[in-house]
């Protein structure tokens, strides 16, 4: 008798080991969050089948719907049978965001730290001989060009005026570079030679052998702004040099462009938006933020456009759904205008992360006149019920109909809206191939 019930005991203790240690699958399983967000007053669904339940802090059940008015964090816990603890349910009551969607063309003008030296060549000097001044002084390309004999290099046509201004009277020239988290000073002497330009006429030239890039403009859509702050999000992705490396932003605007032309995009080829702008005296606003979900910053005057007469609400990630969609964007001129979409793929993210939704173009007209997403619609806000659910960020290169979009939710976090000290945005601060848009 007494093996059969030491048989028992253990296999109840069996039976609980597994039970506890599969908890975290069945809680995947039966789709029980973790952590939520809501606005006050908002009514939250918890529709979880027996044998869960939910407890509230001091025990009691709760069942349907219950309400949540005033602003923090409130932790429920989730259990088998009442008694056998599984998750704790953390809902965190947030302001509401309401927000202007944008859809509007901008200029993106950067102020970077420097310029990026993107390769290193040879030059003939005047004796006939190969040389390479800046890799023989040890100037590695993706070093970033900051100064030259304490001169600041923003510009890179210049930077060659400057240079031979500097090499009449000085033979090696003291150029200041960054490289990694280190700010180096290096000492190149510039090899002179000669140069005849596309009319035929000659004259001598220092030359470095560095090939720069200025990462500092581009064509993009305005995200989203809130118009009792004038806090701005746009084109949903970091700006990146040629290496793929975030670009340091001293300071930069954002101006307002007009779509001249649409490259058509097809497989393997994505299309773009030509447009132009003009530089500061159309400047809308001003950028103090280069992340990984887009660039933001603060308004300057009026000039930033909606096609929307009052701000709609900023859904959280959570209540976004697969289904149709409109997106928001100017294939010509300055005009906005709405295309349908639809949202495919929505990602269960509960922290701040690139890529949360997969959307594909089914607007004929819009597929008539671009082939799909293209470079230069990053940005463009997504709308579904009434509310700003995301923007549009990459194309797949491989099928342009089809491309990312991040949840507005992290955008609005990383703006500065909306922020309270249970924030997730600042506690975590098919292989398809794909391009940002």
């Amino acid at each position: 008798m007494r093996k059969v019930l030491l048989r028992v005991v253990v296999t109840l203790v069996l039976a609980c080991v597994l039970l506890l240690s599969t908890v975290p699958y069945w809680v995947s399983a039966v789709g029980i969050p973790r952590q939520l967000r809501v606005f006050p007053g908002m009514e939250l669904p918890v529709d979880l089948k027996p044998p869960f339940r939910i407890q509230d802090q001091d025990g009691r059940e709760v069942t349907g719907f219950f309400d949540t008015e005033s602003l923090g964090s409130r932790v429920y816990r989730v259990s088998l049978f009442g008694w056998l603890p599984v998750t704790n349910l953390v809902v965190d009551v947030v302001p509401l965001v309401e927000v202007f969607p944008g859809g509007q063309s901008i200029g993106v003008l950067l102020n970077s730290e420097g310029l990026v030296i993107s390769e290193l060549g040879a030059v003939v000097d005047l004796e006939g001989k190969e040389r390479s001044p800046a890799r023989e002084a040890g100037i590695r390309a993706g070093d970033i060009l900051l100064s030259i004999e304490g001169y600041p290099t923003r510009r890179p046509e210049l930077v060659s005026q400057l240079i031979n201004a500097l090499a009449q009277e000085k033979r090696f020239l003291q150029l200041e570079v960054k490289r990694g988290d280190r700010i180096l000073t290096i000492a190149v002497e510039p090899a002179k030679t000669w140069q005849t330009n596309i009319f035929g006429q000659g004259s001598h030239q220092y030359l470095l052998g560095i090939l720069l890039e200025d990462p500092a403009a581009g064509v993009g859509t305005l995200s989203f702004f809130h118009p009792e702050t004038g806090r701005f999000g746009a084109l949903g992705h970091t700006i990146t040099d040629s290496l793929g490396r975030p670009v340091q932003i001293d300071e930069g605007t954002i101006v307002e462009a007009s779509i001249d032309s649409i490259r058509y995009g097809s497989r393997g080829t994505p299309g773009e938006k030509v447009g132009f702008f003009h530089g500061e005296q159309n400047i809308l606003g001003i950028i103090d933020s280069n992340s990984s979900l887009g660039i933001y910053g603060q308004l300057v005057g009026s000039q930033a456009r909606s096609s929307f007469p009052q701000p709609i609400p900023v859904a959280f990630a959570h209540q976004v759904r697969a289904g149709p969609a409109q997106m928001y964007t100017v294939v010509e001129g300055t005009n906005i205008e709405r295309f349908e979409v639809e949202i495919i793929k929505v990602v269960n993210q509960t922290k701040p992360a690139e890529k949360g939704m997969v959307v594909e173009v089914t607007d004929e007209r819009l597929l008539r006149l671009t082939g799909g997403i293209v470079q230069g619609m990053s940005g463009s806000p997504l709308v579904q019920n009434g509310m700003l659910v995301g923007v549009i960020t990459h194309v797949f290169v491989n099928n342009p109909t089809k491309g990312y979009a991040s949840f507005a939710e992290w955008m609005v976090y990383e703006a500065g809206l909306g922020l309270s000290e249970q924030n997730p945005a600042k506690q975590a601060s098919s292989r398809e191939v794909f391009l940002c848009p």
